[in-house]
């Protein structure tokens, strides 16, 4: 079994609404959640209105190749910085 953990960081330049910021990153973790089932939400910089930092988690199958395991943890930060309305500045993300 693998377990997957990543770090998304997004930056909503000129937003001055904290409350319009955590509906369209509570939205986000929502449709990740859906699509992968994964643990996912905002970990850090909560009342930073330009500013988020989203946390996530996965178990990977132990029957899986590490290449399939690598495979979805880039497909997860791709469609978060598809689907996300802010710049995505980092992606860091790992297997254990």
């Amino acid at each position: 079994m693998l377990t997957g953990t990543g770090r998304i960081i997004l930056d909503f330049y000129g937003n001055d609404n904290v409350a319009l910021k955590q509906r369209k990153i509570e939205k986000l973790c929502n449709e990740m959640r859906r699509k992968f089932n994964i643990s996912i939400m905002e970990v850090e910089d909560f009342d930073d209105p330009e500013r988020c930092v989203i946390g996530f988690a996965c178990v990977i199958p132990a029957n899986w190749k590490r290449k399939s395991a690598d495979t979805m943890m880039e497909k997860i930060c791709r469609t978060v910085d598809d689907a996300a309305f802010a710049r995505v500045t980092l992606e860091d993300w790992e297997l254990v």
